[in-house]
């Protein structure tokens, strides 16, 4: 969209660590003071178009002077467009106001027209559009620029931002205690080093949320608190934002780089977006827990599909997003399972509740916790790192990308089939074996997905969707079979669960074969 991109990592500072985080920068900067007030207005049309096309139009006074700054999105959470033009200080007792004129000669101008259905040459200040301020910010940012990295590849000076204050609308308003990290020069994985030193020693976490994302959903629900029985259809939406999967953005040309930097990407925009919905949300929510657990499953398929190759993702990362995906599904198990007791009941065991199981090793307090937790930042940045990596050498073993992917997915279908046609007379441990292999090729296929012909793909995908869910029926009442086999060695009457989710066994087993069966006989898009 514009001429600037910037780097840059935001982080949440939790509550008790401020105090040390201003000392810090209290450190850096001499005690100067270096304090500037920022208060902006943000704006949008009452439907939401800029936010829908992820954009931000504000106006902001930054100490004496006014700039109206159009923000986007990059290629990927840590890279942001944005254009920056100087505004005038609205005459006394006036409203302020943007004018998109101002963006006039610059790819923000492109940008605006296409997603607000903008004519500069028949509106110049695009007063038609039906932009309003929907909220407010009022912060007073402390800055201090370090050099890191010194004396290795990757130095670089980047600035230190703490952002204190608040975003408003209406009548409500939620505190701002973030710091942002930015490249100012230099190599930008300087910015990398910086932010896992700061989270190392002050357990700040990363928040790839904006403010003007917080600020929108902070104006949707004081919409809601002035209209509540009478609320527009988009400002009754949930408080939460899950973020989807989707495709890497490759096509049949994408080099195996770029194929491989698209794959990356798409799975870190999934991860870090309903990590920062949960780091800010009061509670967890099932559903941004289980988008965060499968974007963690399409990072580690993806890890596997590239898994001996130039492109391989370091072990160590693939290693944390094991452990954050075994923590979720403690959770997740519990939920899936929580239907079981009334179902026992109804057969005639006695009134109990579902087992707990054995949580695994760190496990935090709640799902909220996991994704404020240091293990979720590190495991991002590491992701971050491999990006800021540069391209391949060119003596890397050189393949065309549809071929090999073709070759690699054709060897993990050939490994499920040949699984797949005995699948009713597997023991449950092999069962399990042949669904984590089916879901990774699963996840791996569907993140190219635009390579092959859609039709073909969809196809393919519902019959192989149709195996998994009824391998996880199976696998579902496993668990709960060993949850109350341990139980049982305490009370003998929790036997009565064990005997009747294996008198389900054959049954749920029937199921998945014949869908096993069917997708088989599908042929498969590459």
């Amino acid at each position: 969209m514009s001429g600037m991109q910037e780097i840059e990592l935001k982080f949440q500072i939790p509550e008790g660590a401020l105090e040390a985080v201003r000392a810090e920068f209290t450190r850096l900067n001499a005690g100067q003071n270096t304090d500037l007030r920022l208060r902006a207005s943000y704006f949008d049309t009452p439907d939401r178009r800029l936010a829908a096309a992820r954009m931000a139009l504000r106006v902001r006074q930054e100490g004496e002077d006014w700039v109206q700054t159009l923000k986007a999105g990059g290629s990927n959470t840590m890279m942001r467009l944005e254009d920056n033009q100087p505004a005038q200080e609205p005459a006394h007792g006036q409203p302020i106001r943007a004018d998109l004129g101002r963006h006039a000669g610059t790819p923000a101008q492109e940008a605006l027209e296409r997603v607000l259905s903008w004519s500069m040459a028949q509106d110049p200040q695009g007063h038609g559009t039906g932009l309003i301020e929907l909220y407010g910010t009022d912060i007073t940012r402390t800055r201090a620029l370090v050099t890191v990295g010194k004396g290795t590849l990757f130095e670089g000076e980047v600035e230190l931002a703490l952002d204190l204050g608040q975003i408003h609308s209406g009548s409500l308003s939620v505190p701002v205690r973030e710091l942002e990290i930015e490249s100012v020069s230099g190599h930008p994985m300087a910015v990398i080093l910086a932010g896992r030193d700061w989270v190392a020693r002050h357990g700040l976490w990363l928040d790839t949320q904006t403010k003007a994302h917080r600020g929108d959903r902070l104006a949707r629900e004081a919409a809601a608190l002035l209209a509540p029985t009478a609320a527009a259809p988009d400002q009754a939406e949930p408080a939460v934002h899950t973020t989807l999967a989707h495709p890497a953005k490759v096509k049949s040309g994408s080099t195996m780089d770029e194929a491989w930097r698209a794959g990356v990407e798409t799975c870190l925009e999934h991860i870090t977006g309903n990590l920062s919905e949960l780091g800010n949300a009061p509670t967890s929510t099932p559903a941004l827990a289980y988008q965060l657990r499968l974007g963690l499953r399409r990072l580690r398929a993806l890890g596997r599909l590239w898994a001996h190759t130039p492109w391989a993702l370091p072990a160590s990362s693939l290693d944390k997003a094991t452990t954050l995906t075994r923590q979720l599904g403690y959770w997740r198990d519990q939920e899936a399972l929580a239907w079981l007791p009334e179902k026992l009941l109804a057969a005639g065991s006695p009134a109990r509740p579902l087992p707990s199981p054995t949580p695994p090793p760190g496990l935090p307090a709640d799902v909220v916790a996991l994704a404020r937790s240091a293990l979720a930042t590190e495991l991002c940045l590491d992701v971050f790192a491999t990006l800021l990596a540069p391209e391949r050498p060119a003596d890397a073993p050189h393949a065309d990308l549809l071929p090999w992917l073709n070759a690699r997915l054709t060897r993990w279908a050939a490994r499920c089939a040949r699984h797949a046609h005995g699948l009713a007379k597997l023991p449950d441990t092999e069962l399990h074996q042949l669904r984590k292999r089916g879901k990774r090729l699963r996840l791996a296929a569907a993140i190219y997905a635009p390579l092959w012909s859609d039709k073909a793909f969809r196809r393919h995908d519902r019959a192989l969707q149709s195996v998994l869910t009824g391998l996880g029926r199976v696998q579902d009442e496993v668990v709960a079979q060993a949850w109350y086999a341990q139980l049982a060695q305490q009370e003998p009457q929790a036997q009565f669960a064990c005997e009747w989710l294996q008198g389900r066994r054959k049954s749920l087993r029937k199921k998945a074969q014949r869908s096993a069966q069917r997708w088989l006989k599908r042929r498969s898009p590459w």
